[in-house]
């Protein structure tokens, strides 16, 4: 009489909680400055599209003003009025408003003629320092006829 062959079962080894975690915390601390840099880099791009968001509101600010007769000062004033925090500061926000000879065809004409354009340099995370890159809007100036 032949007998079915038998297989006899091994047990695995029982390893602690603490054994079986180990893997999982060398995998997160190697993971960890990663997931730091694309957190870094999400937040980056949050301040570019932030310092979009506020030249395209401070030039359409300026130009209000400009198309009811208002001078340079009055102007980067009211764009000025639109920005905050870092994105205001004297390194990192301009304000170009051409008049006077530059638009009146004696001599070059400039292209930014009949706009205001506001340019930022989007902050970097770190306090301080703004990236190498420039945004910049321009908004038309639209004079409305009385009447």
């Amino acid at each position: 009489m032949n007998r079915p062959a038998t297989r006899r079962l091994r047990r695995r080894p029982e390893f602690s909680t603490a054994a079986r975690d180990s893997g999982q915390v060398v995998e997160f601390t190697g993971m960890l400055p990663l997931i730091l840099m694309v957190l870094v880099l999400v937040w980056e791009a949050f301040l570019i599209g932030w310092s979009m968001t506020y030249t395209t509101h401070s030039a359409n600010e300026g130009a209000r003003i400009a198309a009811v007769g208002g001078g340079q000062a009055e102007v980067e004033e009211a764009a000025r009025k639109r920005v905050s925090g870092r994105f205001a500061d004297d390194d990192s926000f301009t304000v170009k408003y051409p008049t006077g000879l530059q638009c009146d065809g004696a001599g070059p004409r400039d292209p930014d003629c009949g706009y205001v354009r506001v340019s930022i340099k989007p902050p970097l995370v770190l306090k301080g320092f703004t990236l190498p890159i420039t945004v910049s809007h321009r908004a038309k100036i639209v004079h409305e006829g009385k009447g």
